[in-house]
């Protein structure tokens, strides 16, 4: 399959999206516990301890704000990994994936969207099942050619000299 530049865009972001929709609902559909923070009290993260399934994991997290005088926090475990958790909060579960995302939104956008010179205009991309999955064919327009041309009348226009000899053919 061949795409040009903003299809090229459009589903790598879009996959992305996708993807972290799935991330975000599975945290979000995951159990809540109630989790104890225990010493030593760091300023940057937290220690906790909770309990799921009959069982109590541990684990450290960023403080993401998060008061010293506060003992306990809500966290949600995987159902099927209890080990693994997040804090209950729009920093613990959302503020990580998205601020990748962002980079690489950013990155991707002027790249592909905007005209530069690592991909010039009608770049085309092509997925493949083997390796390597994505290839690429740069266009560059020759002379005669109709994007050629229209270029070519965009550009100021170059003033024909007169001879110096007097001759009037020019």
């Amino acid at each position: 399959m061949r795409f040009g530049k903003t299809t090229m865009f459009l589903l790598l972001n879009g996959g992305i999206a996708f993807f972290l929709i799935l991330y975000f609902g599975s945290w979000l559909l995951s159990p809540e516990t109630t989790a104890l923070i225990t010493p030593p009290y760091n300023a940057n993260t937290i220690s906790i301890q909770y309990q799921a399934k009959e069982k109590t994991y541990t684990g450290k997290h960023l403080r993401n704000e998060i008061p010293f005088h506060q003992k306990t926090i809500k966290v949600r475990y995987y159902l099927f990994n209890p080990s693994k958790s997040r804090i209950h909060s729009y920093l613990g579960l959302y503020a990580e994936p998205l601020g990748w995302w962002l980079v690489f939104l950013l990155a991707s956008s002027m790249l592909l969207l905007m005209p530069n010179t690592v991909f010039s205009k009608g770049t085309m991309f092509q997925l493949q099942k083997k390796f390597p999955w994505i290839s690429m064919d740069e266009y560059f327009p020759a002379p005669g050619n109709r994007y050629y041309n229209e270029e070519r009348k965009k550009s100021t226009p170059i003033k024909k000299l007169k001879r110096l000899n007097g001759n009037k053919s020019s």
